[in-house]
């Protein structure tokens, strides 16, 4: 097997990691994102950091089956309505570079 072959079996091997929202009582996950996933929202995101952070949290997290649990439309709203320190969070677990997860880091 070739490196490369190697590489992206590895990836394609991760599973979702799991982060506990206890203030809005709900579990959300976060698939693995590519480059190309970060650089699509970085080019969307016309070098402002927050709107990254905010399509972080729109197209990087999803429920239990997969499926995105914001889209779009919310937007605004996470900009403008929802608590910055949980959007943060959030952004910061999608965006998540270490191997470790919110379990991990709970742990030590």
């Amino acid at each position: 097997m070739s490196l490369i072959d190697k590489a992206v079996t590895h990836f394609s091997s991760k599973g979702l990691r799991k982060i506990e929202i206890p203030e809005w009582e709900t579990v959300l996950y976060a698939k693995n994102l590519t480059l190309e996933d970060r650089a699509k929202w970085l080019s969307r995101a016309d070098g402002d950091t927050t709107d990254y952070m905010v399509y972080a949290v729109i197209f990087g997290l999803t429920d239990k089956e997969g499926n995105a649990v914001f889209d779009v439309g919310d937007k605004v709203k996470l900009r403008r309505n929802v608590d910055p320190d949980i959007v943060t969070r959030l952004a910061n677990f999608v965006l998540l570079v270490s191997g470790e997860s919110e379990e991990d880091r709970e742990k030590n």
